[in-house]
């Protein structure tokens, strides 16, 4: 203390074969990562919970041709936490051989050894599924993204089992849209409202399909939820800003984060356990964007 040493970190990593960091990597940038209040938050749990421990935090590039991230490759990291955001099949196949443990948040593949966390999209999907019958709604729609994201699937796996739950047996190409983007669920919505059989409730994948379908049908004149009930999903601030306020699923994202890191530190206290999926509870969080019918 009194000639103010701190240890070479360099020199420590060397004669430890560690490193204290663990690396992030997320899809598409980093600048987006921190513009995404969902991943953010995740972000503050596991940084939070990382520094208590004495780890560090290294942010990595996406997966590059040779399949790993830089940080991987040049051993500058002791295990990795991958951010879904919209990696696809390939960087998952390219992780299957990494050195490091892997820690998937957000997503989930059967095929990749690996820890992983999810929300209980499944559960999620259920809970607005029953909640728009016991509403009254019996013509419903889900709109998603055409990408074939685990989270996506189980959402839309959980809304049509819960209809079936609840008695309705609408084929789930009529009860689910696959749209290329928010532009593209406001254009079937406003086809369908115009359809023999109307929806009288829609549940939008996240959030911020579900603000962006909101505000477009407001442009056309359709008053949400008098004339179409609107249902959101992961809980994001915007939802409390639309007007009106969003009906959505919620669950405590910081939590997320702080999860996924003790996976991560128990992984490398106990390199050989079974690997582990936690799902994180989901609730319904009900606003003003639904009416009963």
């Amino acid at each position: 203390a009194e000639l103010n040493f701190v240890p070479n970190s360099a020199g420590r990593s060397l004669r430890l074969q560690r490193t204290d960091a663990v690396g992030v990597i997320y899809s598409p940038s980093f600048a987006e990562l921190f513009g995404n209040v969902f991943y953010a938050k995740i972000m503050e749990g596991l940084a939070e919970t990382f520094g208590e421990a004495g780890l560090d935090l290294m942010l990595g590039q996406r997966t590059e041709s040779a399949g790993l991230p830089r940080i991987v490759r040049q051993g500058k990291v002791d295990a990795l936490v991958v951010l879904a955001g919209e990696f696809g099949a390939e960087t998952y196949e390219g992780l299957r051989d990494c050195p490091v443990p892997v820690c998937l948040v957000d997503t989930h593949v059967d095929a990749l050894h690996s820890d992983s966390l999810t929300s209980d999209g499944f559960g999620g999907g259920r809970q607005v599924a029953e909640y728009l019958v016991d509403q009254g709604h019996r013509e419903v729609v889900m709109v998603a993204y055409d990408t074939p994201i685990y989270n996506i699937e189980q959402r839309v796996a959980g809304f049509v089992a819960g209809l079936r739950a609840c008695g309705i047996d609408t084929p789930e190409e009529q009860v689910v849209a696959r749209v290329p983007n928010d532009d593209g669920a406001v254009i079937h919505v406003l086809g369908r409202l115009r359809s023999e059989n109307p929806p009288t409730a829609v549940f939008a994948v996240n959030d911020t399909l579900a603000s962006q379908l909101m505000s477009g049908l407001a442009k056309t004149g359709v008053v949400v939820p008098r004339e179409l009930s609107v249902v959101g999903f992961d809980d994001d601030p915007l939802a409390v800003r639309c007007i009106p306020a969003l009906t959505t699923v919620g669950m405590d994202k910081r939590d997320l984060g702080a999860i996924s890191a003790n996976m991560v530190l128990e992984r490398l206290g106990r390199p050989d356990k079974e690997p582990s999926h936690h799902v994180q509870p989901t609730e319904l969080v009900i606003r003003s964007s639904v009416t009963r019918v």
